[in-house]
């Protein structure tokens, strides 16, 4: 899978490259081997040029979006996707299709979405006009886009967490993996967070780039091997593991999975760990 980050902020487009580059040296460092290798680009465009400008492979092509969990489309992302799926025909109101898609997901899922779950909508199911028809629009014929995946990052637009991030990107993989019975060829996702959520550019970017990369990396096929997983999410975030208080789980950490380093390292809630000083936290 073909994982395409877009966003028309430069700056988002860049702490991407940056972030990535430092995991890939880290997985490098460490040996770490991936599940699932993942090829990523970085476009610093809006979407609607991309749409107009870009061709991809035939194949699926999914593309996500951060909405709301009463999937209004009218602002930021969703509203530029909206006019991007209008290109190549004569309809030029995105509120035409966010009606349309408004109307499936809440009646399908009873009136609210759920923050950072995944709500799919297939844009073949459009209902064809002399206007519009799906097939004939750019976001079609250029880069073969047959679904949009919804993800609401917040209820309605608000300042979010950083776990939110995580959340949606976590959610999103394992829906892939695990639910899609065909895994789309090509991925395009925005930025998250940066708009109304509040959240730094760097920040943003670092969780789902973490994100991205973690759930693909292969720890062993066990308990342990999997809770280095999660202890690197804790320590990323910088959350204490000694908090779950068991004597018997907290030895188990500290003698199987939490590093020297990990043991004695101060905290700082609220804030993201660097990558490089994160994996050193956990027994690798």
């Amino acid at each position: 899978m073909k994982v395409i980050f877009i966003d028309s902020n430069p700056v988002i487009v860049k702490c991407w490259q940056l972030h990535y580059r430092k995991i890939q040296k880290l997985i490098s460092q460490y040996q770490l081997p991936l599940i699932q290798p993942t090829t990523f680009e970085f476009h610093a465009t809006t979407i609607e040029n991309y749409v107009e400008h870009q061709t991809l492979p035939r194949g699926k092509t999914s593309i996500v979006t951060p909405t709301n969990s009463l999937s209004y489309m009218g602002s930021g992302f969703d509203q530029y996707l909206l006019k991007s799926l209008l290109l190549g025909t004569s309809t030029v109101n995105y509120k035409h299709l966010e009606n349309i898609i408004q109307n499936h997901q809440l009646t399908r899922y009873r009136g609210y979405l759920i923050p950072n779950h995944i709500y799919k909508y297939n844009l073949l199911q459009l209902p064809q006009t002399s206007e519009y028809n799906y097939k004939e629009t750019l976001a079609y014929t250029h880069l073969h886009i047959t679904e949009i995946i919804q993800i609401p990052t917040m209820v309605i637009p608000e300042k979010i967490d950083h776990s939110h991030i995580l959340e949606a990107v976590w959610s999103l993989l394992t829906h892939l993996t695990q639910e899609d019975p065909v895994q789309p060829d090509n991925l395009i996702i925005p930025g998250l967070g940066t708009g109304y959520g509040k959240l730094s550019e760097y920040d943003s970017t670092k969780i789902m780039i973490f994100a991205m990369v973690l759930y693909n990396l292969q720890f062993p096929n066990s308990r342990l091997g999997q809770l280095k997983k999660s202890l690197l999410i804790l320590f990323f975030f910088n959350k204490q593991y000694r908090m779950f208080h068991n004597f018997d789980d907290v030895q188990e950490l500290e003698d199987h999975v939490v590093s020297e380093y990990g043991q004695s390292i101060e905290l700082h809630p609220g804030q993201l760990m660097e990558l490089d000083q994160l994996f050193k936290c956990v027994q690798l």
